[in-house]
């Protein structure tokens, strides 16, 4: 069934009509990411624990230096790299690593939409 509705970023206005799976990757094909991708980024990298701060570091960094080509094929929102930042947000290093290992398993097409970390909502990404 598809899905119709209009999304801004930014200046870019896109309006879509398709199923709710494909609309992420629609969004970063045209738009180079989705708003929710959006509230991701503008998190503060965290102070402390000095390990959290290292490993959302390196993950800001792998999305300032992969070719965007590898981003814009994300079929979930938010994208692989910025759900393993709130997984770490959210439950540490080693629930981080868990939590993320098991996102990159069910990433492959026919797979798609909204997939936040457990025990996540999209209204707790801003907070």
């Amino acid at each position: 069934m598809a899905e119709h509705g209009k999304v801004e970023l930014g200046e870019i206005e896109i309006e879509f009509n398709m199923a709710p799976d494909a609309i992420p990757k629609a969004l970063r094909s045209f738009a180079g990411r989705t708003p929710m991708d959006a509230e991701v980024d503008a998190l503060d990298l965290p102070r402390r624990p000095f390990t959290l701060r290292c490993v959302i570091g390196l993950l800001r960094l792998y999305r300032r230096v992969r070719p965007s080509t590898v981003g814009a094929r994300c079929v979930f929102d938010p994208s692989c790299s910025r759900y393993a930042e709130l997984a770490f947000r959210k439950h540490g290093l080693v629930g981080g690593v868990m939590s993320t290992a098991g996102r990159l398993s069910r990433c492959r097409h026919g797979n798609g939409g909204v997939d936040l970390p457990e025990g996540m909502d999209c209204c707790e990404i801003s907070d």
